[in-house]
C-alpha cells in the first residue's frame, strides 16, 4: 500500500484505465469492476462488506415512457380542440404540467415502483475506516456508481429534448389558460361544449400553436427511441468518480483519519439510483443527519476546476448549507475555481435520494464538460477524454474539505 499522504491524481487515472470497461448491471464487466474495487479497498486495510439488493426497471425505463405516450393526446388537444372544449382542454393541460413538474423532484413516496416488475439483483460496496459514528464527529459519506450504460440517444441530446418538451408544455398549457380566460368573446356555452358562433380561417396564431405541439411530440417521440445499452466504457461516466474515491480512500487511511468516513460504490445507478436508494433504505438511522456530509462523485476529470450541484428538479430542491461553504473555501485556498450548478430535469444522480432522507448532499462534477456531454453513455466515453489536472485540482479539494469538516 502506497503510504504517501498526498493526493496523486496518476493512481486515480490507473484505477480509472482499470475500471473503464463496458459495465452494465448484469454483465461480466460488472462483475469484474466488484472485485476489482473490493481488492482496492482491502488492501487498504478498509473494514469492506458487500450489501446486495434487488430493484426493478420500471421507474427508469417504463414508466417515463407511459407518462410521455399519455401526454400526447393532451398536447394535440390544444390545437386541434381547444377553441371547441377550452375548460377541459385547460384542466389537461394543467394537470399534465403538474405531473411532469412533479417528477422532476424525488418522491419518496413512490419508491415502491422500484419493486414492480422483473426483479434484478447486484451489489453496493461498502468500505468504512472503522471509526465510530457517535453523533458529536462530523462523518463523511462518500459515494460514486460502479455501472455504466450507453444509449441510442446521449444524456446531453435527451436532457434537451425533456427540457423542450417541457417548455411546449408549459407554452400550450398557457394557451389553454388564455382560452378559458376569453371564453364568452363569439362562443356560445352549450354545456361544457364551446363552439365559435362563426367559422374563421386559420390565422398566423393557430400556425404558431400547432408548430409548438408539434416539436413538443417530435421531442416525446424520440426520447421513446432510447434504449439501453452496454457499449460504454464509462470512463468519465463513472469510472472517474470511482478512481478519485479510491485514491482518496488511500490518502485517508494513509493519513490515520480519526473522523468515521464511509465510502460507498454504488451500483444499479444508471437504473435510476437504485444502489443510493436502497443504501439509504436501509442505514438512514444509522447517521446523524445534523452532522453527516455526503459527497457524491459523479463525472470528473474534463475541463477546469469543479462544479458542484446543489440544486435540482422545478421548481429547485436545495441540497446543501454547509458543504457548499466548504468546498468554496476550500477552492479559495487552493486556487481551485467551484462553480455551482443546476440540474432542472433529465440527469439522476446518487445524491438526490438521499437528500430526500433530509441529509446535507453535494455531487462533485467536472467544471467544463462542453462537448464531451455528446459522448456520455455511448462507446466513445474513453480514458483519454480526461485530464491529469482536472483529477488532481479535485482530488486537493477534497481532501482540504476533510481536514475543514
Amino acid at each position: 500500500m502506497h503510504t504517501s499522504h498526498i493526493y496523486d491524481a496518476a493512481r486515480a487515472y490507473d484505477h480509472i484505465t482499470q475500471l473503464a470497461i463496458p459495465r452494465l448491471v448484469d454483465s461480466s464487466g460488472e462483475a469484474e469492476v466488484q472485485d476489482y474495487i473490493v481488492t482496492q479497498f482491502t488492501a487498504l486495510g478498509l473494514d469492506v462488506s458487500w450489501e446486495p439488493f434487488s430493484f426493478t426497471k420500471f421507474p427508469a425505463e417504463v414508466l417515463p415512457r407511459i407518462i410521455s405516450m399519455l401526454f400526447i393526446p393532451v398536447i394535440l388537444s390544444v390545437p386541434w380542440i381547444g377553441d371547441r372544449f377550452p375548460i377541459p382542454v385547460c384542466l389537461a393541460c394543467l394537470f399534465s404540467l403538474f405531473i411532469a413538474l412533479f417528477f422532476t423532484q424525488w418522491q419518496r413516496r413512490f419508491e415502491g415502483l422500484y419493486d414492480v416488475g422483473r426483479r434484478l439483483r447486484t451489489e453496493n460496496i461498502i468500505a468504512t475506516n472503522g471509526q465510530k459514528r457517535d453523533g458529536n464527529t462530523p462523518t463523511l459519506l462518500f459515494i460514486a456508481h460502479y455501472d455504466s450504460k450507453s444509449q441510442t440517444l446521449p444524456i446531453a441530446v435527451r436532457a434537451a429534448f425533456y427540457g423542450i418538451a417541457i417548455i411546449g408544455l408549459v407554452a400550450l398549457t398557457v394557451v389553454a389558460v388564455i382560452k378559458v380566460g376569453t371564453i364568452g368573446v363569439g362562443h356560445v356555452i352549450q354545456g361544457m361544449d364551446l363552439v365559435y358562433s362563426q367559422t374563421k380561417s386559420p390565422s398566423p396564431y393557430d400556425y404558431i400553436v400547432w408548430s409548438v405541439a408539434g416539436i413538443t411530440i417530435f421531442c416525446l417521440l424520440l426520447l421513446q427511441a432510447n434504449t439501453t445499452q452496454n457499449r460504454s466504457p464509462g470512463a468519465f461516466d463513472n469510472a472517474s468518480g470511482v478512481g478519485v474515491m479510491l485514491e482518496i480512500a488511500r490518502v485517508v487511511t494513509a493519513l490515520d483519519e480519526k473522523r468515521p468516513i464511509t465510502f460507498l460504490a454504488t451500483g444499479a445507478e444508471e437504473y435510476g439510483m437504485c444502489g443510493a436508494l436502497r443504501y439509504i433504505q436501509t442505514h438512514a438511522d444509522e447517521y446523524d443527519r445534523e452532522n453527516t456530509y455526503v459527497i457524491n462523485l459523479d463525472g470528473l476529470g474534463v475541463g477546469n476546476g469543479v462544479s458542484m450541484v446543489t440544486r435540482y428538479g422545478i421548481p429547485p430542491v436545495h441540497t446543501t448549507r454547509t458543504l457548499a461553504d466548504l468546498f468554496r473555501a476550500s477552492g479559495d485556498s487552493l486556487g481551485v475555481r467551484v462553480s455551482e450548478r443546476y440540474l432542472p430535469i433529465g440527469v439522476g444522480l446518487d445524491s438526490i435520494p438521499i437528500a430526500s432522507r433530509g441529509f446535507e448532499t453535494v455531487t462533485l462534477t467536472a467544471g467544463g464538460v462542453g462537448r464531451v456531454a455528446l459522448k456520455i453513455h455511448s462507446k466513445r466515453d474513453q480514458v483519454d477524454l480526461l485530464n491529469m489536472e482536472n483529477l488532481q485540482q479535485v482530488g486537493e479539494l477534497i481532501i482540504d474539505v476533510i481536514k475543514r469538516a
